[in-house]
């Protein structure tokens, strides 16, 4: 039987909060797992990012660099399966170019996919400040 649009909103919903707390604990490994192994992360300003493990580069640097207090809040889920779009809005206290950090709101759009095994996974992830 296949998932109904409420599950899958209601899934989407909990994985946000698994993202959520990965980040907030510092766990780059943790969030990398929420991706597809071919996934692509496109962070402002720079080359796109392909493939899980440099994507757990990617976010343990970011960590690295001060990255912490993440809040997420999705504010429209839509698709169909397999395929799923979250858009959203992002708090944290975020890297600054001259260093320390500083707290910074932004935009974001995930691409979910729905795997072979039935897990939802991420396969594209785009973020940007406010401007």
């Amino acid at each position: 039987m296949s998932p109904t649009a409420t599950d899958t909103e209601t899934a989407i919903r909990t994985l946000v909060r698994e993202f959520e707390k990965a980040a907030n604990a510092k766990d780059s490994r943790a969030i990398a797992a929420m991706y597809a192994q071919n996934a692509t992360l496109l962070p402002p300003g720079q080359k796109p990012i392909e493939g899980k493990q440099n994507i757990q580069t990617f976010w343990q640097g970011f960590i690295d660099a001060g990255a912490s207090e993440a809040k997420l809040t999705p504010t429209a889920i839509r698709g169909s399966e397999p395929t799923f779009y979250e858009i959203g809005q992002y708090s944290a206290m975020m890297p600054q170019p001259t260093g320390g950090t500083a707290r910074g709101t932004g935009r974001y759009l995930v691409v979910w996919e729905r795997q072979s095994d039935g897990t939802l996974k991420i396969a594209a992830d785009m973020f940007g400040p406010d401007a």
